[in-house]
């Protein structure tokens, strides 16, 4: 097992923390001073240290807002089910991001120490399902006036969160803020606790991981805990402005700026500002037209403006990218707010016929799956991810879907550092969107307003602006059927359903609905589906059919297809189809 330990980022993002743990040795950084709780906590080996001064963390600035990244070596101990007062004494360490230790599988691997007290120092931690964190935060004084928030990028599932030893509020599955402003005090040091439950979405659920024919099992949060990075924010008390939004056109040469805006005053006219940069150097800057709060439609403003850039992001130039900044304005020019710096990739991706299109170009893609967020923190950092998507691209694949077949509590870890990775390496990325067999789907509200479109709203927000992200990936395994790799089928034009299929087409059109509604701008597929939506996509496993048969399988789809075919997972033949493991059979391998 390699160690993560402490270093002047307690509060760095995942791409330092993980490097520690690839080099598998300890970090010798800074000294810390003790501080409340600190005597009541197990003695750190020879080297390591928590180190928490806010000015050694990472942050963004602008002139309105400022957000303190505290990751880093946390105190953490287990937790029991029935206890929720903060722990007095009895603290190891532990760091943040990264899921709790113990659970293993052919996927999923530790890569972290966990600095045990010894009260508990031999309890069985993969059965652990309550833990609670604790670190000391520093609130700069130039906070004062400001909104204060706690945001957590990936939550698995539940965290109650302390200061100073109040209950103060809950953050929830997938992850979000919570208002501190009438708690944390501006050049004040508080102790933040967390207790952090690791709760299933559902006890019993419908599984699709190895085959078309969903089995109930009982659920199990594996990764889990405090899976991405942590941050503190400040943020204007008045208008402000919140998630954003860009959006870019080849056909059209446009770029589109849309932005949640909160804190309206009712009859007052803003305006927008969009400032354009490309490795610091202004490029371009737009302007919407004055909006009032009753312009807003569900909470957010939109304005177009064309643009032809001089460099599109593409798979071999993905060091095009720029940089945008939106400032709120009210009559009269005042700022009102200014957002920290957004990255983006002028491109588009779009199907014509049977036919993927990159910025007007035909693009053939060879696919595979991608397991960073699911094997360790370690592979989930910028650096690891990068070195993954680098030796693909090596040996010629160009697109890659994130295996989470899900988006159940425990699925995955944080994406943020391997979707920059992606960016930066350009490679093609399908992104997996909530299961709709997870949810019900019986009333109205869970449609449109429920927990399936909040939790899908959460994922798209997250990663709407990564040019990588070119497809949402929905309903892995769920709807195909016995004819889905018949060569005369493959055309896009055929559906042979039995009525259980049928059904479970239904649901997962409304769940791309949802997903689509929320960003239509990026293709939405459904893996593994047969044809349902975009594409015709199957897991194709021909097993040890002649080379020429299989040339010709797709001539039928080659000459009356009308819509893309998407081998899923490919294989000539599987393993499976030539050794013992032959799938399910009455519940068993």
């Amino acid at each position: 097992m390699h160690s993560i330990v402490s270093f002047p980022g307690h509060q760095k993002r995942m791409k330092t923390l993980a490097r520690c743990s690839l080099s598998g040795g300890l970090l010798l950084l800074g000294v810390v001073a003790p501080g409340r709780g600190q005597e009541n906590s197990t003695v750190l080996p020879p080297g390591v240290r928590a180190v928490w001064e806010a000015s050694k963390a990472s942050r963004e600035t602008t002139a309105t807002r400022e957000k303190l990244c505290v990751n880093g070596l946390w105190r953490w101990q287990p937790g029991r089910a029935e206890a929720n007062q903060v722990p007095s004494g009895d603290w190891g360490f532990f760091k943040v991001p990264g899921c709790w230790p113990g659970i293993t599988d052919y996927e999923q691997k530790d890569c972290q120490t966990v600095f045990t007290h010894p009260r508990w120092k031999a309890e069985p931690l993969g059965n652990l399902t309550v833990a609670w964190y604790q670190r000391e935060i520093s609130v700069p004084k130039e906070w004062a006036g400001r909104r204060m928030a706690l945001s957590v990028e990936y939550l698995n599932s539940l965290a109650v969160v302390f200061v100073d030893g109040t209950n103060r509020g809950e953050i929830r599955f997938p992850g979000g803020e919570l208002d501190l402003t009438t708690v944390l005090r501006p050049g004040a040091t508080h102790v933040l606790s967390l207790r952090v439950v690791a709760l299933p979405l559902k006890e019993v659920l419908l599984s699709y991981h190895d085959t078309n024919t969903g089995r109930e099992t009982r659920s199990q949060v594996a990764r889990r805990g405090l899976c991405g990075d942590v941050f503190l924010i400040s943020t204007p008390s008045g208008p402000r402005l919140a998630d954003i939004k860009v959006d870019t056109s080849v056909r059209k040469w446009e770029i589109k700026f849309e932005a949640a805006i909160e804190g309206l005053v009712a009859g007052r006219q803003y305006a927008i500002a969009a400032r354009v940069t490309k490795d610091g150097r202004l490029v371009k800057e737009f302007t919407s037209k004055p909006f009032t709060g009753s312009t807003l439609q569900a909470g957010r403003f939109a304005f177009t403006n064309a643009w032809k850039p001089d460099a599109l992001w593409d798979l071999n130039a993905p060091q095009n990218q720029y940089a945008v900044t939106l400032a709120l304005r009210e009559t009269g020019g005042r700022v009102l707010d200014t957002s920290f710096g957004v990255r983006f990739g002028f491109r588009e991706f779009w199907i014509d016929g049977r036919d993927f299109y990159l910025n007007g170009s035909r693009i053939f893609l060879c696919a595979v799956p991608l397991d960073n967020a699911q094997v360790s923190a370690a592979l989930a950092s910028y650096d690891a991810a990068r070195e993954s998507l680098e030796r693909l691209k090596s040996f010629g694949i160009n697109f890659v879907y994130t295996h989470n077949y899900d988006c159940q509590p425990g699925s995955h870890l944080g994406f943020a550092e391997i979707l920059r990775a992606a960016d930066d390496v350009g490679m093609l990325v399908a992104f997996s969107q909530p299961h709709f067999s997870n949810y019900d789907w019986s009333g109205f509200d869970t449609n449109q307003n429920g927990v399936y479109a909040h939790h899908a709203e959460y994922y798209v927000r997250a990663t709407q602006n990564h040019p990588a992200i070119v497809a949402y990936a929905m309903s892995h395994n769920a709807n195909g059927y016995e004819e889905d790799m018949n060569p005369d089928l493959i055309d896009g034009r055929t559906d042979p359903r039995e009525s259980w299929g049928k059904r479970n087409a239904q649901l997962a059109l409304r769940a791309e609905a949802i997903v689509h509604s929320l960003d239509p701008s990026r293709i939405v597929y459904h893996h593994s589906s047969g044809n349902l939506g975009s594409m015709h996509t199957v897991n194709f496993y021909p097993n040890f059919t002649p080379i020429q048969e299989l040339s010709d399988w797709f001539e039928h789809w080659a000459t009356t297809g009308v819509k893309p075919a998407f081998m899923c997972e490919y294989d000539a033949p599987f393993t499976w189809d030539w050794t013992m493991y032959r799938g399910w059979y009455n519940g068993q391998r």
